[in-house]
């Protein structure tokens, strides 16, 4: 992993409500009403966590096609996030 991917990742997850979109999106998919309605939170906010999310590649999406109206559903990737002082140095190697 190179800086800017950690750095993107770092800033994904410094916040709780992405931590708990990730939580819900580790048991099972979801589209972004789902979230919201769960979380107690609209889906425009939902929406900014998520593109977060999938810019530090967290999450992914699918359209889907379900009684003649499409639905993005998003589900969580995996991933590792380790840093340490040495792996900051590799960075500047």
């Amino acid at each position: 992993m190179n800086l800017e991917k950690t750095v993107k990742m770092g800033d994904a997850l410094s916040n709780i409500t992405r931590i708990k979109i990730i939580h819900l999106l580790n048991k099972n998919p979801m589209n972004i009403y789902e979230m919201a309605k769960t979380l107690n939170l609209s889906r425009p906010v939902i929406y900014t966590h998520l593109k977060k999310l999938e810019e530090a590649d967290l999450v992914e999406s699918d359209l889907i096609l379900e009684e003649a109206r499409a639905k993005r559903i998003y589900k969580s990737k995996e991933f590792k996030f380790y840093i340490d002082n040495d792996k900051i140095d590799e960075f500047f190697k």
